[in-house]
């Protein structure tokens, strides 16, 4: 039998733990001041002008004021002299028509006391529409100053901090190499 060499190896083990390095970002908020100005609305807008005019009415309840009262009773003459003046013809011609043989004269006198006075529009015209009423609105004043806004707004940077990881080696076993020479027995 021949004797031979024993080799044994033993492998080296390295064992790595590892951290990871890690960023902490902190952004504060930005500071925001607001100035603000509001409008300023300015109307003048005054009441409106009314006017009411019912002269008309006081013609038609009491005869209005002397001036239109008399005004209105002598522009009303002129009509009624006409009129007198045709009937004095028509019972002229009656008195002188001869073929009437009856007396016109006692008819026509009967007639003038029933018929009694001319008629004469003292009072105006009664009518719902007898009061005019007139507005006049005012022009609207209308003035607008318009408002601001005044802004600032500061950033601030971001806060970067940067853990940084690790890295741990450790050997857990050396490498190892075992050579064992054979036995020779010399005595043999």
């Amino acid at each position: 039998m021949v004797p031979f060499i024993s080799v044994q190896s033993q492998k080296g083990l390295i064992r790595v733990d590892s951290e990871r390095g890690r960023f902490e970002i902190h952004r504060p908020k930005p500071d925001v001041q607001v100035e603000s100005k509001p409008p300023v609305i300015t109307a003048n807008n005054g009441p409106g002008e009314l006017i009411i005019d019912q002269s008309r009415s006081w013609d038609a309840l009491n005869g209005g004021k002397p001036d239109a009262f008399w005004k209105r009773i002598n522009s009303q003459y002129k009509g009624i002299a006409q009129q007198n003046l045709v009937r004095i013809v028509e019972e002229g011609n009656r008195i002188g028509d001869l073929r009437n043989r009856g007396n016109p004269m006692p008819d026509m006198a009967l007639n003038e006391f029933v018929e009694g006075a001319p008629d004469l529009q003292v009072y105006g015209e009664a009518s719902p529409d007898n009061v005019d009423i007139h507005y006049v609105p005012r022009d609207l004043n209308l003035q607008v100053q318009p408002g601001e806004l005044n802004m600032d707004v500061q950033v601030h940077r971001p806060e970067v901090t940067y853990h940084r990881g690790s890295v741990k080696v450790q050997m857990m076993q050396y490498p190892k190499v075992t050579i064992t020479s054979p036995q020779i027995n010399i005595m043999a």
